[in-house]
């Protein structure tokens, strides 16, 4: 395979071959090339989209560190060190943070962060079959688009989705908060997006403390939101669960937790 080969199906796929046999075996050159081209492209696309780049919170940690107190603190107790970790763990893509740099990151991370992007500024996919994402977990971080701050009149907290994800991907020792291989949270596979959902729609449905009748019109299952079209989803148990936070507010984020199966957190 050439390289113009190599190089036209990781842009169609988000695949390559490790051995880098397009650049003799020199697997720093192939990755650089790929990642050269892969930002020309998304630099490009970025010109002549319809809609404008956009860029993230001037302090994105203390932004970030506001949406997501309420889950750490609803499952850990008031932990302000926990909370900052996790928010260092957020990052927010834009274009320019893209082009400029990244490079660090595996060759299929960067192909699905460029997809993000160019969805995000309404420009063709690399793929018809890249998948569409608001955001996504990889390499200990979570990567979300600007968009994610947007004031929302819904249930769609794509931040605090991720950082749900985080806390059953991440061990307490990689966010310092313990010297031990554990997890944050220990969630089943099979429940984690049921999971992540939970917790998206009930930080929105709390926000400001609302009255009781507001709170439940705001959990009604027809404003679910994201998780409606997401088939990883066990609605019925994503029902339940948010129904049961409802009828003890105070107790919420510890009934979504047993709800999806996750003990106790371990002591911090």
């Amino acid at each position: 395979m050439s390289k113009s080969d190599s190089v036209e199906r990781f842009l169609a796929t988000g695949e390559h071959d490790p051995a880098f046999p397009s650049w003799g075996g020199d697997a720093a050159a192939g990755a650089a090339s790929l990642a050269r081209v892969l930002r020309r492209v998304v630099r490009w696309r970025a010109k002549g989209a319809p809609l404008p780049a956009r860029s993230g919170p001037a302090r994105p940690i203390e932004a970030v560190s506001a949406r997501i107190a309420p889950l750490v603190t609803g499952l850990f107790g008031d932990r302000p060190a926990l909370t900052r970790a996790l928010a260092d763990r957020v990052q927010v893509v834009t274009v320019s943070r893209f082009v400029e740099g990244l490079e660090d990151l595996p060759l299929e991370v960067q192909w699905t962060l460029a997809n993000l992007l160019l969805d995000d500024l309404g420009a063709p996919p690399l793929s018809d079959d890249a998948p569409q994402l608001d955001g996504f977990c990889a390499e200990g971080r979570a990567w979300v688009l600007p968009r994610a701050f947007d004031p929302s009149g819904g249930p769609t907290d794509v931040v605090v989705h991720e950082v749900a994800h985080l806390l059953h991907e991440l061990t307490r020792g990689e966010l310092a908060a313990a010297p031990a291989d554990a997890p944050l949270l220990a969630v089943p596979a099979n429940q984690r997006e049921t999971w992540a959902y939970a917790c998206e729609v009930w930080a929105w449905a709390t926000r400001d403390q609302p009255e009781a009748d507001v709170l439940a019109q705001r959990i009604a299952p027809s404003e679910h939101g994201r998780a409606h079209t997401d088939a990883r989803v066990d609605a019925p148990l994503l029902h339940q669960i948010l129904a049961a936070a409802v009828a003890a507010p105070e107790q919420g984020w510890a009934l979504l937790r047993a709800g999806v199966g996750a003990p106790d957190p371990l002591p911090l």
